[in-house]
């Protein structure tokens, strides 16, 4: 129930998605409210670099948006 008012997918049976540690900084700093500019200047790597771990998160954990990573992130207790 909670899963759904923050906008998050159920969960599904079998493993649960996991992410790499670098995809896991990201999702901290768009926890943050780091834009992808940002991420990049943080991470010291290219803004399309960012950009491309966010969608690689997005479609791995099956969100469809960066408020979600947010949320999800907190949520979880920013997940190792």
């Amino acid at each position: 129930m909670i899963r759904r008012f923050l906008g998050l997918p159920g969960t599904h049976r079998g493993a649960a998605p996991t992410l790499t540690a670098r995809q896991r900084e990201v999702a901290a700093l768009i926890a943050e409210g780091c834009t992808n500019r940002e991420i990049g200047e943080r991470l010291g790597i290219a803004e399309r670099s960012a950009e491309a771990h966010v969608e690689r998160i997005r479609y791995r954990m099956d969100f469809r948006s960066r408020s979600q990573i947010a949320a999800w992130y907190v949520a979880t207790g920013g997940p190792d």
